[in-house]
């Protein structure tokens, strides 16, 4: 099983108050290339995925059309864990709809450690 692990991508963050949206979407676009050529078959995203609890609706975008992009490809499994940037409430939300795209959401701890053992 080949695993590629990455974090703090940091969707939406400005730097000098200028949008940085293409240098995100280029670096999903690159990501998506390498997790084919790779032959990857799980991606761990641990943290940061946004770079506030409250993303804008462009990063929000950008993040799921990456995770729809890569629905077919030869990764067969994305996991993603919330960091201190991120709000888990926000990445919880669409769990049951991204199980479907084999995207296993860890946004806040669970009562029961066992639900947060996956199996791939």
């Amino acid at each position: 099983m080949r695993i590629l692990h990455t974090s703090d991508w940091h969707l939406g963050r400005t730097l000098y108050n200028r949008a940085r949206y293409e240098e995100f979407e280029a670096f999903l676009n690159w990501l998506a290339e390498i997790l084919e050529r790779e032959q990857i078959d799980v991606l761990l995203v641990a943290g940061d995925i946004f770079d506030n609890t409250t993303p804008s609706h462009r990063a929000q975008a950008l993040y799921y059309q990456f995770l729809h992009a890569i629905a077919n490809s030869a990764c067969r499994h994305v996991v993603v864990i919330a960091g201190n940037h991120d709000s888990p409430s926000l990445l919880d939300a669409p769990q049951a709809l991204l199980r479907y795209l084999n995207v296993h959401v860890l946004g806040g701890a669970s009562d029961n450690p066992a639900d947060e053992v996956l199996s791939l």
